[in-house]
């Protein structure tokens, strides 16, 4: 993939942002934007949400503003009701999606011994394909007061369109474990791409991770589509 070769429609853009802040006003909740992940981690600990996740963690990971970006929902209390996170990695040609996972996972996540999960030499075609300008999703949380208005769907859905007009990158992926899979989650955050058991493990399995983890993605096309739905009233609301 390659990062956009036409003009993106920012009048379109600001409309579809501005539906789903609506939906967030509505609900009596503000949306913050930042990036620093110290930050976001100590609002999730003071609101009672789990931790941030191996990608996006500061243990882990050191991010300057032009890499990656958070977005939150706090109440009226300035509580933390709700969150995404998105990373910004540049690949380039012959460097695959699946060459960076080898490295990424092997750093950040234990397998089920304590020592560092791999990869195997045989992967899914899925993340071979993938090279050049690419985001990743995650770390969405939901308080549990608040899963029943699919905040996470529209975080997600505000996050791709953050991204695309921040970094205008060809392909934008999230990771579901497979024990949590719900249909509807996925196509709520409005992709439109799953592949199941996208990565491949040398044993001992992950510790922390379903060995089944399902790969969910947009196209740059895919995203600016979601845009018109939004705009034009065409995409599920909460």
């Amino acid at each position: 993939m390659h990062k956009l070769d036409f003009e993106l429609d920012k009048a379109q853009l600001k409309r579809a942002w501005g539906v789903i802040d609506r939906e967030f006003q509505r609900l009596g909740l503000t949306l913050r934007r930042g990036s620093d992940f110290d930050v976001v981690e100590a609002m999730a600990a003071a609101s009672g949400l789990k931790r941030l996740e191996g990608h996006f963690t500061p243990s882990l990971n050191t991010y300057t503003p032009s890499q990656a970006f958070w977005l939150v929902l706090v109440d009226e209390e300035d509580r933390m009701v709700g969150r995404v996170c998105a990373r910004f990695d540049r690949m380039a040609y012959p460097m695959t999606l699946t060459d960076f996972w080898r490295k990424y996972f092997h750093r950040c996540y234990p397998n089920a011994e304590g020592g560092k999960v791999v990869l195997s030499d045989k992967q899914p075609r899925v993340g071979r394909r993938i090279t050049g300008d690419v985001v990743y999703l995650g770390g969405t949380e939901v308080a549990k007061e608040w899963r029943g208005s699919k905040l996470g769907g529209l975080l997600n859905q505000m996050a791709q369109i953050e991204a695309l007009d921040e970094w205008g990158a060809g392909f934008y992926y999230g990771w579901v474990q497979g024990f949590n899979f719900m249909d509807g989650f996925w196509r709520d955050c409005g992709f439109t791409r799953a592949h199941f058991h996208a990565l491949n493990w040398v044993e001992p399995l992950p510790g922390t991770l379903d060995a089944n983890l399902i790969f969910v993605a947009n196209s740059a096309d895919d995203v600016c589509d979601l845009i018109d739905r939004i705009a034009n009233g065409l995409q599920a609301k909460s």
